[in-house]
């Protein structure tokens, strides 16, 4: 397909001609973590957190920090690849890293191979969705707080049934649950909710994912003083059926609104403040 690129290593390939043995480890154990990054033009939106997080997985995963490109270099290798894709829009950026080299459980060595892809998406702000989301409770797996619940690795079974049976319930999406059965996120966003003018979000120690744009919300609104934010346990099911807005966050869409959760109904009012809010922090006036 015409301008289907992506870089691998450093070095610029078409689509279908990426050098990847079928032997890697991201294949066979999933011994990998991911980024996806909103771009505006050439310009990845919240890299400095995102980097942050890519970090603490290469820890996490005791892979070699010397192999890792710096925060410049992805900077660059992102620029060089929506140039290359003639990008001049929003687009999704998609960065995979794996521990190099076969081997079984152990590794060979420690270093990584990466890959950065990306896709078009339709809008540069961040805009609410004007339908609100239908939400229930996937429970049927429990997450559980761990050295690796904070960031996306390559093990998403869990997300990937959450999705399955969001399909199947025909709902917009889900709310995961940990060990202690508190609701902590959905199935690919951050959860917050208001109640009487305070902000509410599970805490990253419950085992949810540490978003990039729930710490961009958290800090937009602690340095504009707009409201409080406090971090909890999660939430039970009556604590989200007490609450006044419902909604949901992550770095492609921004802020999702939910409008009901069983027979509750939500409003958006304090939410589209928020909104308005991380764009002028995100894009300015």
């Amino acid at each position: 397909m015409m301008n289907e690129f992506v870089i691998y290593n450093g070095e610029i390939y078409p689509s279908d001609k990426v050098p990847l043995v079928y032997n890697n480890r991201a294949f066979k154990y999933g011994d990998a973590f991911f980024e996806s990054i909103k771009c505006n033009g050439h310009y990845p939106l919240h890299f400095h957190l995102h980097y942050k997080r890519m970090v603490k997985a290469m820890i996490s995963l005791k892979m070699d920090i010397t192999s890792f490109p710096t925060e410049k270099q992805w900077q660059a290798f992102i620029v060089q690849l929506l140039r290359k894709k003639k990008s001049f829009g929003a687009s999704r950026v998609r960065l995979q890293v794996f521990r190099s080299g076969e081997g079984l459980y152990t590794p060979q060595n420690h270093q990584v191979n990466f890959l950065i892809e990306s896709t078009p998406l339709t809008t540069v702000p961040y805009v609410l969705n004007t339908k609100g989301l239908l939400v229930a409770v996937y429970d049927e797996m429990k997450k559980q707080y761990s050295p690796l619940s904070a960031f996306k690795n390559g093990n998403s079974l869990h997300y990937v049934l959450a999705a399955c049976f969001k399909n199947e319930n025909n709902i917009d999406d889900v709310l995961l649950v940990n060990d202690k059965s508190k609701i902590i996120e959905a199935n690919s966003s951050n959860l917050f909710w208001i109640k009487d003018g305070i902000v509410y979000t599970p805490s990253i120690f419950t085992g949810c994912i540490d978003g990039v744009m729930r710490a961009a919300i958290i800090n937009s609104i602690e340095k504009n003083g707009l409201i409080r934010v406090i971090e909890t346990q999660g939430a039970s099911q009556q604590e989200l059926l007490n609450a006044d807005e419902l909604f949901i966050t992550n770095a492609i869409h921004g802020i999702q609104w939910i409008v009901g959760f069983k027979e509750k109904r939500y409003f958006c009012q304090i939410t589209k403040k928020i909104v308005e809010l991380i764009n002028k922090e995100t894009f300015g006036d």
